[in-house]
């Protein structure tokens, strides 16, 4: 960023979740944020990204002893100046502290402002404030990591890099547009064509990592199918290591869709078992064994159970033939050899349904997890200017291929080069910023 930062009034909030806890953290941000705390603390001389030891009071009374750091302009993560301050975790206290801060001219923030500040004041890019908010609700490890490389950038970088280059080509063909009449060529067709279909190409690389960017944000679902008795809910319950769902010898037992979040190939994978497919007369079950189809139609992953002790049937084959791409697999098999195809497990014996884990494990990570340090697309507002881009970008190719002015094809750069812009932040939109960042937690 250069120069100073754009003035802000001045607001505050917690930046800790709310509740007890031995610290909590408040934020002020803006151009009275010095002048707040100096009231708030009596002390006049606070070092820039200096820890200094304070004593709070609000109008003269005690209020806690604490710790402040000063960021100074434009030096801090907004771009203002900021100030942060530890004090005991106490959610009075907290309260107090802000109800003092207003009383002084500061103001509530809205959700996500501090972060939208960083980006109008040219400290982040609209791709790394979502990868914030996105690395705050991660869940696992490896949706972390994810987060973490879009933040870093990566995700920013490519698409910076592929607006250049178009940025580029436009002002060259602008030059040919502004001298047509003497007859200058500033770019030749076949290098402008090159140009495009290497963008094209870079761009649906993007794309294509959506479906298992959004996977890695959202987590998955795989429901467990299979006629009563198959032994859903008893590996329901073997998975989560508890007895989730009632497990009796009595077929129709689940009725409702019971669901359980775990782990699996660094993703977090919620497991619904459903009621035992049949046709059914009882109203209840009825209604369940709908849900349970309704589960699967929508689900990353279906594990399809057959009691190995009665073999596949052709109800079994007329649902295998609906999800094709389940993951057949044969329960029960310490009493009954299991049948040809498929993976055979005893319920209850932890090195089969460990192997039952392998696979879906692997599973998952070919299927849905981004390859480790790649650019990738996590949400729709970033898929759709990505697919806006590459629209565009054909368009342009072929007005070349048919032989169209440069004005034409300068029509169709600028448009993809103007959705990388509104992707990156480079050109903000009021609509566009209240929408990310009404999504983010109040203090980020």
């Amino acid at each position: 960023m250069s120069g100073d930062a754009p003035l802000f009034d001045t607001i505050v909030a917690p930046a800790t979740p709310p509740g007890q806890s031995a610290l909590a953290l408040v934020r002020m941000d803006g151009p009275e944020a010095l002048s707040i705390l100096r009231r708030l603390t009596g002390k006049t001389d606070f070092d820039p990204r200096v820890a200094s030891h304070v004593r709070l009071e609000e109008q003269g009374i005690p209020l806690d002893d604490a710790v402040a750091i000063y960021y100074q302009r434009p030096r801090s993560f907004t771009g203002n100046d900021l100030v942060e301050v530890i004090l005991h975790g106490n959610p009075a206290l907290v309260g107090r502290l802000i109800r003092a801060v207003t009383t002084l001219g500061g103001r509530i923030a809205e959700p996500g402002e501090f972060s939208e500040r960083a980006v109008l004041n040219g400290k982040l890019d609209l791709l790394q404030a979502e990868s914030i908010a996105d690395l705050i609700a991660s869940r696992t490890a490896l949706q972390s990591r994810l987060s973490l490389a879009n933040l870093d950038g990566r995700l920013s970088a490519a698409a910076v890099r592929t607006r250049e280059t178009l940025l580029q080509a436009i002002s060259r063909l602008e030059a040919a547009l502004d001298f047509s009449d003497e007859g200058y060529e500033f770019i030749e067709r076949g290098e402008l064509a090159g140009l495009i279909t290497g963008a094209i190409e870079e761009v649906r690389q993007i794309t294509s990592t959506y479906e298992r960017g959004r996977a890695t944000t959202r987590g998955l679902t795989a429901v467990i199918l299979g006629q009563p008795n198959a032994g859903k809910s008893t590996l329901l319950n073997f998975l989560c290591g508890s007895e989730r769902a009632i497990v009796t010898p009595i077929p129709g037992t689940t009725r409702d869709l019971i669901r359980e979040t775990i782990e699996i190939g660094g993703l977090p994978v919620t497991f619904i078992d459903t009621a035992g497919l049949r046709e059914s007369a009882d109203v209840v079950e009825a209604i369940g064994i709908s849900r349970a189809r309704k589960a699967a139609d929508q689900a990353d992953l279906v594990l399809y159970l057959v009691d190995a002790t009665k073999g596949l049937d052709g109800p079994d084959r007329s649902t295998l033939n609906e999800y094709p791409s389940s993951i057949l697999v044969f329960t029960k098999v310490d009493l009954r050899r299991q049948p040809e195809g498929g993976l055979g497990i005893a319920l209850g014996e932890r090195p089969e349904v460990e192997l039952l884990m392998s696979r879906l494990d692997s599973e998952v990570r070919s299927r849905f997890v981004p390859p480790e340090g790649s650019p990738t697309i996590v949400n729709e507002r970033q898929n759709a200017l990505f697919v806006d881009c590459g629209q565009s970008l054909e368009a342009a190719q072929r007005a070349i291929e048919s032989g169209a002015g440069e004005e034409i094809i300068v029509v169709d750069l600028k448009r993809a080069a103007h959705s990388l812009a509104l992707l990156v932040g480079a050109i903000t939109e009021e609509d566009l910023l209240r929408e990310i960042f009404s999504k983010f937690c109040i203090g980020k």
